[in-house]
């Protein structure tokens, strides 16, 4: 070799070494690293290049062991070159990584040269094996294993016309390159399998996506950061509630991963618990921010912050009010029948863990059929895109898909393909709501003495209008019901007691309400007791029951399932 050929062989060699260090390695994605190699590699090396994996290195297992069995799935993950017809092509299965005598050279470690491929590969697997895996019968191959931390991810092939003749840094160059690709590969395996784990965790720790009840119908979607991205900490929550009221939750933990997952578990379980209290919202975040703050100071030192946004809502729908408190998340759009969409307004609160201003409520009036539509960063946080401009698309999206009658699963599947199409770098959550309300009808409400003497007179009025209701059935473990917990508030309670019945599609709620703040508990009555049994058997023959608290003094309620099969047909 001249001396001019020797120089530009070794400015070849250093153009690619160079274009496979700016290229191979950039995607934390398994086949996108696959291309980037093969594409290096030809035509510089070659007329065609191919990269063979075990079919589990894409979901981010190990390639267990350095020789694995036969029987373990292959398939070609990239091509680059002119692929001649017949030739198994990316996406396909391959018969095998191994080639015959060459498999102790490649699980060596080293990079074999097939002078004559075609007549090889014929000898060994027949003619119909052959022409799936040599472009042509003057085909030189060059394989070059792919090795990472002791493992054995799969092969680089390139092939070459014999005719061009080998060259003496051929296979150098493709064994520094393979080394290259093969510590990227593997970084992009280990990277899916975290990422794989983030996502499996985060969609564990959230609810489903639809729900159905007396106060409204409801869906939900959740898509995770594109690969690369790192998983992040939202999360949304639709929480049934005392009286047939629902809370409502949107949220983001700070960070990313399995840490920003972590935290968005604590906090949504947090929530959850306090929720279940019938706390108002802006209580309930500053309960919530307490347990962030607690969060942030047990983190270690140098860790990302913890902390997280979120925006919380109760709706009750015999009031149709809805009251609303936000801790540095995004307003709510509101949908009202034959109205454009309008931004809830919401007294700005800081984000959980910052302990800084106290919370605020607002409370909206909600028409029957009207849709909150909760969303996350996701839809605001576009390259190129100005918060105001991703929001007014939003926004009119919503107009366009939110029709009456429209399922909101379709609904929350468009307006998501609409403004936040796939490959976003951050999560993607929407929760819509479309509001029912409880017709007066269906509710009653009597104020008596908390004296003995008026639970007859209850009872006879419970048992009424459930004949009115048409739900006789239920009188009995209802009667029982309504007697224990009006008895504890003519024992416990003040100078007059309300009662409320509420029927809904399948519950029956009994409220029983007085002006103390004693908190009722269910005691283990001995046999020489003579009371101490109401809220156990309360609590025998309902579905739930539970206490409540106002300024006025506390409420406690108990909601009985009601039977489909024989279900009344409403006034």
């Amino acid at each position: 070799m001249g001396a001019e050929n020797k120089v530009e062989r070794l400015r070849l060699r250093v153009r690619l070494m160079y274009e496979a260090a700016a290229r191979i390695g950039v995607h934390l994605d398994v086949r996108r690293t696959a291309q980037d190699i093969v594409d290096v590699v030809v035509p510089a090396l070659g007329k065609l290049a191919t990269v063979d994996l075990y079919e589990a290195v894409s979901t981010g297992e190990d390639a267990e062991g350095l020789s694995p069995p036969p029987q373990r799935t292959i398939a070609r993950f990239a091509v680059c070159g002119d692929l001649p017809e017949g030739m198994i092509t990316a996406g396909e299965r391959v018969p095998s990584l191994s080639i015959g005598a060459y498999d102790v050279a490649l699980t060596a470690g080293n990079v074999v040269v097939i002078e004559d491929a075609w007549e090889f590969i014929t000898s060994r697997h027949g003619i119909e094996p052959t022409r799936q895996m040599v472009p042509d019968r003057v085909s030189r191959g060059i394989v070059a294993p792919l090795f990472a931390r002791g493992r054995l991810l799969g092969v680089v092939i390139v092939w070459q016309d014999r005719a061009r003749g080998l060259r003496p840094d051929d296979v150098e160059i493709l064994q520094e390159i393979a080394s290259r690709g093969a510590l990227a590969v593997d970084n992009a395996r280990r990277y899916m399998r975290e990422h794989a784990t983030a996502v499996g965790l985060q969609r564990m720790l959230l609810p489903r996506g639809t729900t159905d009840t007396d106060a409204a119908e409801t869906a939900a979607i959740y898509r995770p950061a594109c690969e690369g991205a790192g998983v992040g900490g939202a999360w949304f929550d639709v929480i049934p509630l005392s009286s047939a009221r629902i809370g409502l939750v949107v949220g983001e933990a700070f960070g990313r991963g399995l840490a920003a997952t972590a935290t968005m578990g604590r906090v949504r379980a947090a929530m959850l618990t306090l929720a279940h209290l019938d706390l108002e919202p802006d209580e309930l975040l500053t309960h919530v921010d307490d347990l962030v703050r607690r969060l942030r100071g047990e983190a270690e030192p140098g860790a990302d912050p913890v902390g997280a946004r979120c925006v919380y809502a109760v709706y009750d729908p015999v009031t149709s009010r809805c009251v609303l408190a936000d801790a540095g998340h995004h307003a709510p759009v509101l949908v009202a029948p034959s109205r454009e969409p309008t931004l809830v307004e919401l007294p700005p609160g800081p984000p959980l863990g910052e302990g800084r201003t106290p919370f605020e409520t607002a409370e909206v009036e909600l028409e029957p059929s009207s849709v909150l539509v909760f969303h996350g960063s996701g839809f605001l946080d576009r390259q190129g895109d100005s918060a105001g401009a991703s929001l007014g698309r939003l926004r009119r999206s919503i107009a366009r898909r939110c029709r009456a009658g429209r399922s909101l699963a379709d609904v929350c599947r468009e307006v998501v393909k609409d403004t936040a199409p796939e490959g976003e770098s951050t999560d993607v959550v929407l929760l819509c709501a479309r509001t029912r309300s409880i017709s007066a009808a269906d509710t009653v409400r009597w104020v008596f003495p908390a004296r003995a003497e008026a639970v007859p007179e209850i009872r006879r009025l419970v048992t009424e209008q459930l004949a009115v209701w048409r739900l006789d059935e239920e009188a009995f473990a209802t009667e029982l019901v309504i007697s224990e917990l009006a008895g504890n508030a003519v024992r416990y309670g003040g100078e007059s007691m309300t009662v409320r019945l509420i029927r809904g599609k399948d519950l029956l709620v009994c409220e029983v309400g007085d002006g103390r703040s004693t908190q009722p508990r269910i005691r283990r009555a001995r046999s020489t007791d003579e009371g101490g049994r109401g809220l156990f058997l309360v609590s025998q023959v309902t579905e739930r029951w539970g206490c409540r608290f106002g300024p006025d003094g506390k409420t406690i309620w108990a909601e009985q399932r009601l039977d489909r099969t024989h279900e009344s047909v409403r006034a």
